[in-house]
């Protein structure tokens, strides 16, 4: 059975489903109908974009332009968490792009010489694609243990500060607000994984399933996935938190508030 056909037709009736989220956002003026409308209009642009160059990728399937690409996933990821975590971008890129890149390509490599057991192991339209599950599940775990993280390095600073006093080292008077980050971070993984199948049938198994793969294969698929994505996802929250660790705190081990912008 084979994919049915999006026409340019249906494409344009699915983005008429944009304009009532647009009325609804200025009704209730929640004020951030620009910012969707960019959104939306990135999405589009940059879809279509990978859309035409994926297919001269995928052919050449090069080993060293395939990493490149996976590199420059990472960076512009690295970027957008950077940014929605309110850091400063010149202190944080480098430990940021480490802690995503390190667990992606690793696990990639594990994931295509040990799962689907395929002799290239840095073959495009494997690399590529569950590369990108595992940055986009990456992104917003790690932005979320950052903001959990800064917050209740913050909010929490009294106790902090007691616990060094009292003789603790900075490890030992971080270590409730590092794992209340990690609990925080990781919540939604173990969410989702508890209730796929039951809730909803992730993204993975519904594209190989429309794709005309054997709903059992696309099962395999999918299990396989999301133990990825739940190893990758805690192995780069740990190293994101104890690299911000090491950037944020001075000689004294005091939170250099200058790091965080308002």
């Amino acid at each position: 059975m084979s994919t049915p056909i999006i026409t340019t037709s249906g494409i344009l009736a699915g983005l008429i489903l944009v304009v009532p989220v647009v009325a609804l956002v200025w009704k209730l003026k929640l004020g951030f109908n620009k910012r969707l409308l960019i959104s939306v209009g990135r999405m589009l642009a940059q879809l279509g974009f990978v859309a035409f160059y994926l297919i001269y990728i995928f052919k050449l399937d090069n080993a060293f332009v395939n990493v490149a690409y996976v590199c420059m996933m990472v960076f512009f990821a690295a970027l957008s968490g950077i940014r929605n975590s309110s850091l400063r971008l010149k202190r944080f890129i480098l430990p940021t792009f480490l802690s995503m890149f390190i667990p992606t390509l690793a696990t990639l490599i594990y994931f295509n010489l040990a799962i689907v057991q395929i002799p290239n192991l840095f073959r495009a339209d494997i690399l590529i694609p569950i590369g990108g599950m595992m940055l986009g599940n990456i992104l917003k775990s790690n932005i979320v243990a950052l903001k959990t993280f800064f917050n209740l390095a913050q909010k929490e600073e009294k106790v902090y500060l007691y616990l060094l006093a009292a003789g603790a080292s900075r490890q030992e008077a971080l270590r409730p607000f590092f794992k209340e980050a990690i609990r925080t971070a990781m919540a939604p993984n173990i969410a989702t994984m508890a209730t796929v199948g039951l809730v909803s049938l992730p993204g993975m198994m519904t594209g190989q399933i429309l794709g005309g793969s054997d709903p059992a294969l696309a099962v395999k698929y999918q299990v396989m996935i999301m133990v990825v994505l739940t190893f990758t996802g805690l192995l780069s929250i740990i190293l994101q938190l104890l690299f911000a660790i090491r950037q944020s705190f001075d000689k004294h081990d005091r939170l250099d508030r200058n790091l965080i912008r308002s």
